[in-house]
């Protein structure tokens, strides 16, 4: 009697078992993959935990790990959402580049998520033609010395880009703004200092900035303004917009010469 007990008992948890690995009724009914590119979803569907297809709420933790790998590996944002019992759609959008910076020999691309990556050494990487603007030289916050070797990470804990954010938002609207070609970061005596280097009507301007010292002063403006009687005299200049309520003018070589802001 106690062997019957025992060979019903292991026959009942076997079929358990075996309805556990392949149940059809718990397995995923319905999965679709939304991708900006093909590149994206094969590379989903290279990382896809399979023991999802067997039992779909497995889906509900594999997901966030999946989603979390996917964004650290490639410049993209994923999103998987339960569309119906035992249904799953992930979307898979490219980041939005948003301006270039230039270290350590290499070119990297930070989007408006801050997220940073290498521009040819990561897996993958969104459309950068419609990328304008120009390059960025940013040092490395205090206490770091160098970025990851690959992978995609938050920009914010590297570089100083939110005083890069605030001076695209303030000046990036301007005309005289579309033909920088490149600008360095610094931070001068306590404040940020940037400096722009561009070139329009065949002339070279270098522009020095310090924000703080032009609060409720539109001086974008003034710096079109000033652009625009330069490029009646020839040469290249210096303007030098680090001096509060004034910019002092050089034609390089020559001495400064004191312009107004109104």
């Amino acid at each position: 009697m106690r062997k019957l007990k025992f060979f019903f008992l292991a026959f009942l948890l076997g079929g358990v078992w075996r309805l556990w690995e392949y149940n059809v009724w718990m397995a995923l009914s319905g999965y679709s993959v939304k991708a900006d590119s093909p590149v994206l979803e094969r590379r989903l569907w290279d990382l896809f935990p399979v023991r999802c297809l067997r039992f779909w709420p497995w889906m509900l933790r594999d997901a966030k790990g999946l989603g979390d790998f996917l964004e650290r590996d490639m410049p993209v944002t994923v999103s998987t959402q339960m569309s119906g019992m035992g249904r799953f759609e992930t979307v898979m959008r490219w980041l939005t580049p948003w301006f270039r910076v230039q270290w350590g020999g290499r070119l990297w691309c930070v989007s408006r998520e801050w997220r940073m990556w290498e521009i040819e050494g990561t897996a993958g990487s969104p459309p950068m033609k419609n990328l304008r603007g120009p390059l960025w030289h940013l040092p490395l916050l205090e206490g770091k010395e160098q970025l990851p070797l690959s992978g995609v990470f938050d920009s914010r804990s590297f570089f100083p880009v939110e005083a890069v954010a605030g001076f695209l938002d303030e000046y990036g609207r301007y005309e005289w703004f579309k033909a920088a070609g490149e600008i360095t970061w610094d931070h001068a005596a306590g404040t940020d200092l940037f400096r722009l280097k561009l070139t329009r009507g065949g002339q070279n301007f270098e522009i020095l900035i310090q924000r703080a010292k032009y609060v409720g002063q539109d001086l974008g403006a003034a710096i079109e303004n000033i652009l625009k009687r330069l490029s009646q005299e020839g040469g290249d200049h210096l303007i030098d917009a680090t001096y509060k309520g004034k910019v002092l003018l050089r034609s390089l070589p020559g001495r400064p010469k004191e312009g107004s802001l109104n």
